[in-house]
Order: structure tokens, then sequence, then C-alpha cells
């Protein structure tokens, strides 16, 4: 077997090079700066990991030594203003130590990955730009590391007369792109947000598989010190946002805007996010770079030498689209291990083969409903609850063909305010998880359809079906918040609801406690409070993101008590009262133990976590008050903001003690706040 050395395989093009390269019978090596799951299953597939600091090359020197082959595709791919020494470094002098140590270790061949930013862009939509082009302006630090690394890889062959291939890449979509590059964060934005305008110029768009296929073609069948673009279908912005519009439920955008005024916009914008801390997605520099002119090549070169194909642009989106799709709900990770073995030969094995019957989970995709699979399959990080018991989840209709997962899990399709079909749905299962529940709906109605009425459903369905065990997923909105005679919630705390959410949530858990009590099923209800954990939704990156700004808004004081839930403690106490018959027919305080935390101290924790000072803006009680009266008359006309109803009640103290959660079935929180907090700074690595 030929040797074959890859660096960025945990990137989205690397990846799939990889992956080609394994299906050839190469004997791949990977040289890897980070763990994620292309790594993991690139491993499972047969490559040899090698953990390295690529800046470092006695890590990695003797493992490259005489191989036939170095893809090289390592690099900080972002359009971002922001951290320019530290993308360049990444760019330009990463490549530059890697070309001289490949020649240092007689490695014969290296395939290097470009970009078509160092090509340029036209202004002309009749002109298609080749090998030959060289772009002369280099909008975004990314643009300029690349174009000085082009350069640098350009006389490194004329010097050494050394076998360097350059493969030149446009807009590349498609699977397992675990850090969501530039293309797939801008659909992704367009589909959560869309946006009323369009702007002219075009783009190509090439399709990961065939991209991959160029990169290892140009080592196959390429020549010495060779160039390939390897572009796609070429399209204008107007057609790009067609495609995605009939493929979703964004409307198509109407105002073709003029250049001008969208970088004189992107000027303004950027000096406001500044003065806030934040970088602005638009730079008037990129601005200028990209609108109204013409990303589109001709790559008729490797479709000659290399055999390289390009698929209609609309195949390959759609294919986006659903990738896209996945990140958006969460579900992108579910069914992938996310560990290394320790060797080659290892396979996973159920840490707890324990089988009780199947187990019904509703709410997946969703925070805790995507953890607790994610633990089912690879167990927590104390390797608990890794199990292989045969697992139903009861989807939504409309996230039909999202899921991918092993062959123990089942996936019924059915609306939980459909009686009928939620009966069909639990037929055969054994014990019921019910974590689905609406939180932020736009309108207020939906609360009580999704949770009250829902889990109506969901109980009486399992009434008909014979089926007793439900462990129900509640909340500290049941009890709304602490009083001064009384701050802190206990095992005695009288149900007092906050808002229609408390309401909705406390008579679907009252709806579950009665029929235990008549002795027609043996339900349990679990409380929890503010959530952390993996799996987190926008906007708690929305959140982590606040403290990289001069000021951190904390409404209130920042001295109320604030008890907090991490996921993974959550899951560990659904497992544990599952058989325990002493929880059937009460309700538990699912959160951290004494001392309860206070918002100053857990807003402290996060900011040592992401290494900035914590500098607060208080926002007065006074106007929490007010956030809180103006929800309450937004409830009057059916409507909820998720920002001005946690600004209502954000200021109280909201904690509970879990001593009967304790006593009764050993609940014993093993995640920390301070383990909460580091894993809020890697959302945002």
């Amino acid at each position: 077997m030929q040797k074959a050395i890859v660096t960025g395989a945990a990137g989205h093009i690397g990846f799939h090079v990889a992956k080609l390269l394994l299906n050839k019978k190469y004997d791949v090596h990977l040289l890897v700066r980070s763990v994620n799951t292309n790594i993991v299953e690139l491993q499972e597939a047969g490559a040899k990991i090698f953990p390295c600091n690529l800046f470092e090359t006695d890590s990695y020197s003797a493992i490259i030594k005489d191989a036939d082959v170095l893809f090289h595709l390592a690099a900080e791919n972002t359009t971002s203003m922001a951290n320019a020494a530290r993308v360049l470094e990444n760019t330009d002098k990463l490549t530059q130590i890697i070309l001289n140590t490949c020649h240092e270790n007689q490695v014969k061949t290296v395939i290097y990955t470009s970009s078509v930013v160092v090509i340029g862009r036209s202004a002309n939509s009749n002109t298609l730009l080749t090998e030959k082009n060289i772009n002369a302006f280099p909008e975004s630090p990314y643009v300029k590391g690349k174009m000085l690394a082009e350069q640098y890889v350009e006389n490194f062959v004329q010097q050494h007369q050394y076998d360097v291939r350059r493969v030149y890449p446009s807009w590349v979509v498609g699977a397992n792109d675990a850090k969501l590059t530039p293309p797939h964060k801008v659909i992704k934005d367009f589909l959560e947000k869309g946006t009323p305008v369009y702007f002219d110029g075009g783009i190509s768009i090439a399709a990961v598989e065939e991209v991959a296929n160029g990169h290892v073609a140009a080592y196959e069948k390429g020549t010495f010190g060779e160039k390939y673009i390897l572009s796609g279908d070429n399209i204008t912005f107007k057609q790009f946002y067609k495609i995605l519009c009939a493929n979703s439920k964004q409307d198509m955008p109407i105002l073709n805007m003029p250049k001008s005024i969208i970088v004189i916009a992107a000027w303004i914008f950027t000096k406001f996010f500044k003065l806030l801390g934040k970088e602005f997605p638009i730079s008037p520099e990129y601005a200028k770079a990209v609108v109204g002119s013409y990303s589109w090549y001709d790559c008729s070169k490797a479709q000659t030498a290399l055999g390289y194909k390009v698929l209609p642009a609309d195949e390959v989106l759609k294919t986006a689209i659903k990738e896209v799709e996945k990140k958006i709900i969460g579900v992108h990770l579910l069914g992938k291990r996310t560990h290394l073995s320790i060797n080659h030969t290892d396979k996973p094995v159920a840490a707890n083969t324990q089988h009780n019957g199947t187990l019904l989970i509703t709410g997946v995709p969703g925070w805790l409903g995507n953890r607790m699979i994610d633990i089912l399959i690879n167990g927590d990080r104390f390797g608990h609850h890794q199990s292989n018991r045969k697992v139903r989840l009861m989807l939504e209709p409309r996230f039909k063909g999202l899921l991918n997962l092993p062959e123990n899990y089942e996936i019924v399709y059915a609306d939980i305010t459909n009686k009928k079909q939620v009966s069909e749905a639990i037929k055969g299962v054994n014990t019921v998880f019910h974590l689905a529940g609406a939180i932020y709906p736009k309108h207020i109605d939906i609360l009580y359809k999704v949770n009250e009425l829902g889990t109506k459903n969901l109980v009486d369905a399992c009434i008909e079906n014979d089926i007793r065990r439900i462990v129900f997923m509640s909340t500290d909105s049941t009890c709304g918040h602490g009083t001064k005679t009384m701050p802190v919630f206990d095992e005695h705390t009288v149900a007092t609801p906050y808002k229609n959410y408390g309401k909705s949530k406390y008579l679907a858990e009252k709806y579950i406690l009665d029929k235990t009590k008549e002795g027609k099923i043996d339900g349990t209800s679990l409380r929890g409070f503010w959530f952390f954990g993996p799996f987190a939704p926008a906007r708690q990156l929305t959140f982590v993101n606040m403290f990289h700004w001069p000021r951190q808004i904390v409404f209130g004081n920042g001295k109320n008590l604030r008890s907090i839930s991490h996921t993974d403690n959550i899951i560990d106490a659904f497992f544990a009262v599952e058989n325990n018959t002493t929880t059937f027919g009460n309700w538990y305080w699912i959160g951290n133990d004494q001392p309860h935390p206070n918002v100053d101290m857990i807003y402290t924790a996060i900011a040592n976590a992401l290494n900035v000072h914590y500098k607060p803006f208080y926002i007065p009680k006074i106007l929490c008050r007010g956030f809180e009266l103006f929800d309450t008359i937004l409830g009057k006309f059916n409507y909820l903001h998720p920002t001005i109803h946690a600004a209502g009640k954000f200021d109280y103290d909201i904690a509970g003690d879990i001593d009967k959660a304790k006593r009764d079935f050993g609940y014993n929180p093993k995640v920390s706040l301070e383990d909460a907090a580091k894993e809020l700074k890697e959302m945002t690595s």
C-alpha cells in the first residue's frame, strides 16, 4: 500500500479526502491537532491517528518520512477580519513549515489545497478565470494568508524542483462539515433568518465528494508541479437564493441591493458592532470584493486531466441544505462516536447492556433529548449509561430523514397534539421518558397545545396501551420564584406557576401525578432549572458571546440565587429513577447542590473559563418589572417574546434544594458549575 499523510482531516474537504484514500486502500496516516467525530469515523475506517502540533516538526517528522504523498489541507478557513495574526499563522506560516518538513523527510509528492481566492474574481460574467489568473486584492486575513502561501509554494517548487501540486476549490458544500465553513454558514443564516435583499455577482458551487476526488486524482493522474481548479456550477447569487428558497420555507429576496449601499452599510455596522465588542459578519473589504463580482472559474483542465466532475448546483445545494438543517436542530452528531479507540482494532462495546424493554423518548431533536441519545451511544463523561437497549424516538413529521442512528434505534413520526398518532407511536414500549415541550413559541396557545394537551395525549395513550412507567421533564417555573421569607424551593414548596409556560408545564405534571395516584400509571416528575450542557441551542452561543462584549448585561443586581441543571446530571437522574419504585408519584428538584450560586457567581465562573474579565452592567430591578409587565400584556394578545419573558424574571431567586432527590434515589450532581463553564468555552473554540 502507498503511504498517504493527511493534514486537516478533521475539517470538511480533508475528511472526504482521507475517506476516499481509505476506500482506495492507501495506508492513511492523519496528523491531527484536535479530535472530532470526523477523526473518530476515519479511525474506525482504518486510518492511523497521530496527534501532533504541526508547528513543531519533531512531533511528526518520523511519521511522514519517505511517505508517497502528503495532502496538506489544514488551514483556518474564515471570512472574519479578527485575529489576523493567528489566521496568517494557520495559512501562510503553517504551509511553509509543512513544505520544508516534507522536503527534508523525502515525502515524494505534496498535494497542497489552496483556494480560488488566490485566483480572484471577475467583474465580467462572461469571463471565467483560470489557473493563470492572480488575485490582487486580499480582502481578509484568510485571503492574504492564502495568497502569501501561494507565493511561497511557487518559489519553493522552482527553487527545489519539488513536486508540489496545487488544487483550488471554490465554494465547497456537502456532508461532514464539522466546523461550519463559510459557505455552510451563509446557508445556515439564510435558512434561519432569510434575507430581504440579494445582490449582483455569482459563485461557483462544488460538491465536496467531487472536490475530494479531484485531490486524489491530482496525485494519481496529475503531473509534476501542476495546478488544478476544482470549481463547480457557476451561478448568480439570485440563482443561489432561488435554489435555497425552493428547498426551504424561506421567501425569495425581493430587493436587488446596489453595491455602493451594501459597502456603506457594512462600514457603518462594522463601526457600530465594534463599539459593542462584536464583529459584523460582512466587512467593507469583503463587500467590495464579493458584491457585484463573479467567482466563476474554468475547471476544464481538471476535467480533462483528472476526470473531475461538475454537478448541477441545485443537486449539490439540496444535499448541503439537508446537512445544515441537521446542524440547526442539533442532530448532526447523533449516532456518531466521539472518542478515539485505544487501538485500531477496538470496537464500541456497550458499557451497560441491561435491558428494561423498549424505551420511548419524546423531545428529539431538542437540547436534552439529543444529549440523552448521545450518552446512550457514547456514555457520559464518567463512562455511564452507554447502552445497546432498544430505543424508540417519537419525532414530529417535519424532522423526517434528518437522523441517522444505530440499528437499536427506531424512529416513529407523530404529532404529540394528535392523540391517535401518539397512541400508535407508543405501542409496545415499556418506559416513556417525556422530554418534549414548548418553551418559547411565538404564540402562547402553543404552550398549552404541546405541554398540557400533548402530555395528556401521551398519558392517555399509555393507559390505553397498558404502559405504566413515565418520567417527565418539568421545570422550575411550576413554582415561579422564591420569596423574601423563602428564597429557596424545597420539597414542600407549593406550586405557584410563573406565567403561561409555568402553568402549562404544571398542568402537564399534575395530570401525570394525578393518574399515578389513581393507580393507572407510574409517573415521576423531575423539575429542572437553568440548563447547561452539550447540544445547547443557538441561544446559548449568543449568551456566551455576550462575555466578549465590553460589559456583560445582568438583569437585576446579580445577587439573586440561581440553581443550574446540567443536562448530564438530569439524564443521570432519569436513569436513576427509571426502576426506582420509591419515586412513583413524586416530583423532585434536579439542580446543583448547596451552596446555591448567585448570578454574579455564575457569570464569574463563565468569564474565568473564557479568560475574560467579568464587567457587569446591571439593569435595575424596576426595569425588570417593566419587562415582566410588558410580557404579561403581550400574553393577553397570545404573543410570547423570549428575551422580554426572560428579562422579566431573571432578577428573581430561582433555586431549589435537592435533598429529596438525594434521599430517594441517590441523586448526585457530578457535573459542576465550573465544568459547565468550561464547556461553554468549547462552544466558541
